[in-house]
């Protein structure tokens, strides 16, 4: 028969690991609903036009930021690989929401994105987890997360987020430029 004082330690440490869950689980929520802040490159940079043209063309870029204040090391360079894609054909004129760019590392074990074109060449495994897709991916050829085109977010695999984004400035006659990243690309790389 236990007694009184250990039956109290007991129910002690469980309140306790319940409070720590809790807390846990809240700080994911006000992580998710957080809005993400973005800053600045040191330099944009810029794609040409021409070489996405059509919806459905990725070009891999790299960007250069500085690490933030708040970083464990502050203001040092920050080289982030990155891919641009046109999400849809324009009418004409030239809009920002016809591109999108991503950070082409997977943010669960730091390995470069591969663009898919054609999601049919996807692996039927992959395809079994997300569901059949008709655009292109982001796919992580280590552990087989999956990112969707429009926004990099997360469709499947081990990834607890989605791919980082970067920030389409501006698009001219001739080139797109990206001209800021999220934040946290610039803290954790």
């Amino acid at each position: 028969m236990p007694n009184g004082s250990n039956t109290l330690a007991r129910r002690r440490f469980l309140g306790h690991g319940i409070g720590l869950a809790f807390l846990g689980f809240s700080r994911r929520l006000w992580a998710q609903r957080r809005r993400l802040r973005y800053l600045l490159l040191s330099r944009p940079v810029v794609v040409p036009l021409a070489n996405l043209a059509t919806p459905g063309r990725a070009r891999r870029f790299v960007a250069q930021g500085v690490s933030p204040e708040s970083a464990a090391n502050p203001n040092q360079p920050v080289r982030v690989n990155g891919m641009v894609v046109r999400v849809a054909a324009g009418d004409g004129s030239l809009d920002r929401d016809q591109f999108k760019a991503v950070c082409a590392v997977c943010p669960h074990e730091q390995c470069e994105v591969d663009f898919v074109a054609d999601p049919s060449e996807l692996d039927p495994l992959v395809v079994a987890e997300i569901g059949k897709v008709d655009d292109p991916v982001y796919l992580c050829p280590c552990h087989n997360s999956v990112f969707s085109v429009d926004e990099g977010q997360r469709l499947g695999g081990p990834a607890t987020r989605g791919l980082y984004r970067f920030r389409v400035t501006a698009v001219t006659d001739s080139a797109v430029v990206i001209g800021e990243v999220e934040e946290d690309v610039l803290l954790f790389f």
